[in-house]
């Protein structure tokens, strides 16, 4: 058996490895690793002219690399590394976090008035409701008269009726 073609394959695991435990993101070393393990697997393959010892090489890498990240995905979570890399924290109403509000959702299509300058953002008076709205880009005079064309979240956006 070809010992390049097994160092390729051993260095291809390795890098899978670098790339689960210690690289964040994906493909820095992950796509190479892939890459040396099957370059290993077929150069093996061309070097025996032995199908059936390159597939037995390629299924055994794959045996391999299996149950290595099953055993990844369970133990990473719990190491020192992993913890930093996975948010654990909620966003609370607390921290100023706010979902979206279905109230302002039944604004969309009513008209009110400006009752600051909106630069493009500023404030509305909806149907006698006090709201914080974007224009779509315009300048909007203090007292024009505005309509509400979209809700994204809790940005409220108007255009201008004058």
């Amino acid at each position: 058996m070809p010992i390049p073609a097994i160092i390729l394959i051993a260095v291809g695991l390795i890098l899978l490895l670098v790339e689960i435990f210690i690289l964040p993101g994906f493909g820095a070393a992950g796509i190479p690793g892939i890459i040396f393990i099957l370059a290993g697997s077929v150069w093996i393959i061309v070097q025996t002219r032995n199908w059936q010892l390159g597939l037995s090489v390629a299924g055994a890498t794959i045996i391999i690399i299996i149950p290595l990240a099953i055993l990844a995905f369970w133990l990473v979570p719990r190491t020192r590394v992993g913890k930093t890399m996975i948010l654990n924290t909620t966003e609370r109403s607390e921290d100023g976090f706010q979902a979206p509000s279905k109230e302002l959702e039944k604004l969309i299509g009513k008209s009110g008035t400006a009752i600051t300058p909106l630069r493009p953002a500023g404030a509305a008076m909806i149907q006698g409701m006090r709201v914080d709205v974007v224009s779509q880009g315009d300048f909007i005079a203090k007292d024009s008269e505005v309509e509400v064309v979209n809700v994204e979240g809790n940005r409220v956006v108007v255009r201008d009726l004058s």
